[in-house]
């Protein structure tokens, strides 16, 4: 009677468990330079509605640039046949995916035993959302200007958490940044805590403090980021049990947003990586988020969201092509004046270009802040690509992925304080 009692109660905790998957015998392949809008369009439709689920973009085809796409090795045949057909031509840059997932990990347990930092973080390895919702509670202790605010809870019940830096006084310009809404970009929550410590630890930052209080969000996606860690590296979306599809978890949360949403750029499969739900802020992540900054006053005058994998500088809106925002000479100008100077940094290689270059994306967090919320810049950061790395970028590239960013970051900060002032 008492071990079917038990059984009853430990039920759903089994239930929950799986094993990691394998990414045995994946490969990621890396196309040459894509010179036919047409082909790029194609390339994109045939990943994302012709595959079921067995390719995956890491970088996104668009005209006069490569694309990377990972493959199942039961579809890899299928993916060469429809390149060949197009004369794409393409090289295998990994030839064993699980082996760069095994290596990733191994080398995350070394640099963390080697850890000195007194923080719960540093840049030289990725932590969990224990410990980086741990080191919002550090800078919390540690300066009475910032405060962790619990804005929310996930569809699994997890705490929402950011970090608001207010030193300017409660009339100052706000300045959101958003990171972590795509579970496997964990580069993302690092930009974010980087971020951090550069406004809150470099003295010669202070003057910013005076000047504008900081929403910083730094995981949006909690639950699919430590699913991410522990059962599914690649994993995007965040992990909604879907109604009618029980194999099928999740939606992407960066397609979630009221703002044209699914009107393109989306697929209405429920297995697809770019889900977008079943009505605009469906989601407890991204509902949580919209609750919180429609509070902020004044709104938001920048608005960022952070993602990778690009070494890009996107400019909204992602929803068309065919309208762009008011001032959008404003954006792009800024934009390039900000990845010139970060490309100085380490000789990376960013752009600044209008979303749709990228791929048409409705319902995302950037065209929302900008077109509903109302802030006059919103931008989203594509981090750096790291050679043939996709998302599992080494964690060697961690801190010099934060300056590059920092500095790009004071680029702006510096436009939105002249506007200002």
């Amino acid at each position: 009677m008492w071990s079917k009692i038990l059984f009853l109660l430990l039920l759903p905790f089994f239930d929950s468990v799986s094993p990691r998957k394998n990414y045995e015998g994946y490969k990621v392949i890396k196309t040459d330079i894509l010179k036919s809008e047409n082909i790029s369009k194609e390339l994109f439709e045939f990943v994302h509605y012709s595959a079921n689920g067995s390719l995956d973009f890491w970088i996104y085809p668009r005209l006069q640039s490569s694309s990377k796409i990972m493959s199942t090795p039961s579809f890899f045949s299928e993916l060469e046949e429809f390149l060949n057909r197009r004369s794409i031509s393409f090289e295998v840059i990994i030839q064993n995916v699980e082996r760069t997932i095994e290596i990733e990990e191994k080398t995350l347990k070394q640099k963390k035993k080697l850890k000195t930092s007194r923080r719960a973080i540093d840049w030289n390895a990725y932590y969990s959302m224990d410990n980086i919702y741990r080191y919002l509670e550090e800078l919390e202790k540690d300066n009475e200007f910032v405060s962790v605010v619990k804005y929310g809870r996930t569809f699994e019940n997890r705490d929402l958490k950011l970090l608001r830096i207010e030193k300017a006084g409660s009339n100052a310009p706000n300045i959101l940044v958003e990171a972590g809404i795509h579970a496997r970009e964990w580069i993302s929550p690092s930009m974010a805590t980087y971020l951090m410590h550069s406004l809150i630890d470099v003295k010669n930052n202070s003057h910013y403090l005076e000047k504008f209080n900081f929403h910083i969000i730094p995981i949006a996606n909690p639950d699919g980021y430590e699913y991410s860690r522990v059962y599914d590296r690649l994993w995007r979306k965040n992990r909604r049990k879907n109604s009618g599809s029980s194999n099928c978890i999740g939606v992407d949360c960066n397609r979630n947003w009221d703002v044209y949403w699914a009107q393109s750029g989306v697929d209405h499969n429920p297995c697809s990586p770019v889900y977008p739900g079943v009505s605009p802020f469906s989601e407890a992540e991204t509902n949580s988020i919209r609750r919180y900054v429609e509070r902020i006053s004044p709104t938001p005058i920048l608005s960022l969201s952070l993602h990778s994998a690009g070494s890009l500088l996107l400019i909204p809106y992602g929803y068309t092509n065919l309208v762009l925002p008011e001032n959008y000479d404003e954006l792009i100008k800024l934009a390039r004046e900000a990845v010139g100077a970060l490309n100085q940094v380490h000789h990376s290689n960013f752009k600044a270009v209008h979303s749709t270059d990228l791929y048409p994306a409705s319902g995302t967090s950037d065209d929302w802040y900008m077109k509903i919320l109302g802030s006059r810049f919103a931008y989203t950061f594509e981090l750096r690509q790291g050679g043939p790395y996709g998302f599992e970028l080494p964690s060697e590239q961690i801190y010099p992925s934060g300056q590059e960013l920092w500095v790009a970051f004071e680029v702006i900060l510096d436009k939105m304080y002249n506007v200002t002032s």
